[in-house]
């Protein structure tokens, strides 16, 4: 019988992330039994994606799997290891697995971490004010978590280095196949002390709806999610409501009501989706311990 941690490896590769039926019976019933199960045939014969799965799973070579990662600089996670970020198993659809690539050690440091996010094209204010939380965040040493787009992502990750903190990314798409490009060097320089993290086999590109689906990872991996500068309707928004869902606490930084770039912070604060933040130290008074404090 095929074990946990490579039964977890193949159903990673084979079912695409956040699938809530997969998901909940990986974690409901083991990565193992749910393998076992699924080549059988017999529990899942109504399933519409049965024999596509069965044919894809039988294909797989677990050593051919691991040298893949292994090309990549990456490794291969799951509940299986100690390190496991065990927030992410609050998720109504936990993820089966995870690539990450950089210092290992600093998965512990996403115990205490805020993820920032926000527009992809923020004004100077926007900035400024990722800027100062994020090295707020630093000096109180809790980690940065973020997305690594252009504008909120790019300015949270840059300021955290500079004040030489630990900062997470989470990707949408494969370590060969980096989204933006641009932010190579960014990528580069979170390695040596932090991570990256991704969803999928290093050879899977970027698209759209990939970064929804690793939206729901910003939100667990971390202890809050501040939400700076974002449009009414954006990943942001969404990335925000996945924080609720787990009952993670979300903030806002209000902006100017003329401004479009803050429609969707108004709109969460509004909806009391999240609370206003005007310091790091708001959300760390909320997310620190009493003894702590």
């Amino acid at each position: 019988m095929i074990d946990e941690s490579e039964a977890r490896l193949k159903l990673f590769v084979s079912i695409c992330p956040a699938d809530p039926f997969w998901s909940y019976e990986v974690a409901s019933r083991g990565a193992a039994a749910v393998y076992e199960e699924i080549l059988g045939g017999s529990t899942y014969i109504k399933h519409k994606d049965l024999s596509w799965l069965q044919n894809d799973l039988l294909s797989l070579d677990t050593s051919k799997l691991l040298n893949e990662i292994s090309t990549a600089k990456a490794e291969f996670i799951s509940p299986c290891d100690l390190d496991w970020p065990n927030g992410l198993d609050d998720l109504s659809a936990p993820p089966i697995g995870l690539l990450i690539r950089g210092n290992r050690s600093s998965l512990f440091d996403l115990t205490n971490s805020i993820s920032i996010v926000g527009t992809r094209k923020p004004s100077q204010y926007g900035v400024e004010v990722t800027e100062e939380f994020a090295k707020g965040a630093t000096s109180r040493t809790y980690a940065v978590v973020s997305g690594g787009a252009f504008g909120i992502d790019t300015a949270s990750h840059i300021s955290t280095l500079e004040n030489s903190g630990i900062t997470c990314s989470v990707l949408g798409g494969g370590f060969n196949q980096i989204y933006p490009k641009e932010n190579a060097k960014l990528f580069s320089k979170i390695e040596e002390d932090g991570l990256l993290i991704s969803e999928v086999m290093p050879n899977v590109s970027a698209k759209p709806y990939r970064f929804l689906i690793r939206n729901r990872l910003i939100a667990a991996l971390s202890k809050a999610t501040l939400v700076i500068e974002a449009a009414y309707v954006s990943g942001s928004i969404r990335t925000a409501r996945d924080a609720a869902e787990i009952f993670r606490p979300v903030f806002a930084v209000p902006g100017p009501i003329t401004s479009p770039l803050s429609d969707g912070c108004h709109r969460l604060i509004a909806e009391r989706v999240a609370d206003i933040a005007t310091s790091v130290d708001e959300i760390l008074e909320v997310v620190t311990p009493l003894h702590l404090r």
